[in-house]
């Protein structure tokens, strides 16, 4: 049976993909990351535009001119690129794990500094508290890629009443993620130290057409943005 462009790129990146091992993960990051956006593209992927879209609904078009603005998990550049057209014109830093991914984003000239970072609880991240005015991260909270304890660390670098968007997709093979997620923000929000705004299904992918031989649950393509604030416990 003749594969279509839908199920190859299926096939590779959700039945090749390495599991388990963090170094694994990342070597499969940076060996595909010069095909990473027409892989993303061939799946309809718009995590990006949703996010941006719902961070630039959240501020005026005043401070999307000046506002100072991290992409955690920053992959190729897909969500900087979205953020751009989505209005805001100040910096945007880029950070990620894979040095390949992170210079493909760079090379497209969207991003004001890119740091290579792996956050995790014993790794924070490089930069000063209050440093950014908002935080977007696009696919990074998952399975084996970043720990829902990593929240609180992300939370320290935003400045008060200030806003991380963040895109899930909770399939159903990650619902012990899934727990541990959503308890952490509950922990988060019962201390005072952000409320969550709002959480919104959507498509992540459009895998309708995908070949009957991978059994697809179709409810695995749909993720939900979620809008946290946080609060300044002073």
């Amino acid at each position: 049976m003749t594969q279509t462009p839908l199920d190859e790129v299926y096939r590779k990146t959700f039945h090749v993909f390495p599991n388990d091992n963090p170094a694994d993960i990342m070597k499969y990051y940076n060996k595909n990351g010069t095909t990473y956006d027409s892989t993303m593209k061939t799946m309809t992927y718009i995590a990006p535009d949703v996010a941006a879209q719902k961070a630039a609904s959240l501020v005026s078009d005043k401070q999307k001119e000046n506002f100072k603005l991290l992409d955690l998990g920053a992959g190729t550049g897909l969500s900087g690129a979205a953020l751009r057209r989505s209005g805001f014109l100040g910096n945007i830093s880029a950070l990620d794990g894979s040095a390949e991914m992170l210079k493909v984003a760079t090379e497209k000239g969207i991003y004001s500094d890119s740091t290579e970072h792996i956050l995790t609880s014993s790794n924070p991240l490089p930069y000063p508290d209050h440093s950014f005015e908002m935080v977007v991260s696009v696919a990074t909270f998952t399975k084996h890629l970043m720990e829902p304890d990593c929240l609180e660390e992300v939370l320290r670098v935003l400045k008060p009443h200030s806003y991380m968007i963040i895109t899930i997709r909770m399939y159903s093979e990650v619902q012990d993620y899934k727990v541990r997620f959503y308890d952490e923000l509950d922990r988060l929000e019962a201390a005072g130290l952000m409320k969550i705004c709002s959480s919104e299904k959507f498509p992540y992918y459009k895998w309708d057409k995908i070949s009957d031989e991978f059994k697809v649950n179709l409810a695995d393509q749909y993720g939900d943005v979620l809008v946290l604030q946080k609060l300044d416990i002073n």
